[in-house]
């Protein structure tokens, strides 16, 4: 199945540290998404992995004029955008840079609570989310004149700290919750994760990905899903 990876630009621009050593450069990874047997959509996190909520317009422009320039270079397309840190802001130096689509951020009742209130309660609705076994959020794209914004349904929670009490088949049970509601609701599932993610037992937290993905896919070939990577949104709007 195909699915959309989002890379720092400068994955493919090598920069030497203090040491000589590379930093930053690991373009073995995304020529191994490349060649995967199944086309992959390798969007665009930003070059330098810039905080757009926080940072100047004028570098936010270069920045991604530098992706852009990037991902050109190496035969790459840019049309998928993830914001770093989820700080979805600027819109329209998306647009002018090319973005046809973008991923926004997880919809559901805990992120109200977190938005109403922040902080500390935020916190814990959204660990609550996780364990209580409430469907993820069935969404669908919004459409910025021409840009398409396309918010998540759920994170594959890392297993560090607190989140270990968090059991893999809780997981595994509220995604599955969210695939059998978008397929009834003919919404989005969408689920995300960063490397991150995997940091901490990682054979565990591939099984349950590889859980997931294989819901789906059974769901796919019986007719009852459809399985689209960002761009494939794009794509569709443009028809």
């Amino acid at each position: 199945m195909r699915a959309t990876w989002a890379i720092v630009g400068r994955l493919l621009e090598r920069e030497d540290g203090a040491a000589g050593d590379p930093i930053w450069f690991a373009p073995d990874l995304v020529e191994r998404v490349r060649e995967a047997r199944v086309p992959q959509d390798i969007g665009s996190h930003s070059f330098a992995h810039v905080y757009f909520g926080q940072t100047d317009r004028e570098v936010l422009r270069a920045d991604l004029a530098a992706a852009r320039r990037v991902h050109e270079r190496h035969g790459l397309p840019f049309r998928s955008f993830v914001f770093p840190r989820n700080q979805v802001a600027h819109l329209d130096l998306l647009r002018e840079a090319g973005i046809r689509v973008f991923r926004s951020v997880d919809v559901g009742w805990h992120t109200a609570v977190r938005e109403r209130l922040g902080g500390p309660a935020g916190r814990i609705a959204n660990l609550a989310d996780k364990v209580l076994p409430v469907p993820p959020a069935v969404v669908y794209p919004i459409d910025h004149g021409g840009l398409l914004e396309l918010p998540s349904s759920m994170l594959l929670m890392a297993r560090n700290g607190m989140r270990r009490a968090i059991h893999p088949a809780a997981l595994y049970a509220k995604a599955a919750l969210g695939l059998e509601r978008a397929r009834r609701a003919r919404g989005i599932f969408h689920l995300w994760f960063h490397p991150s993610n995997f940091y901490y037992d990682l054979p565990v937290q591939l099984a349950t990905l590889e859980k997931i993905v294989r819901r789906a896919a059974r769901l796919r070939d019986r007719g009852g899903l459809e399985i689209r990577a960002m761009d494939g949104f794009a794509a569709a709007a443009a028809a």
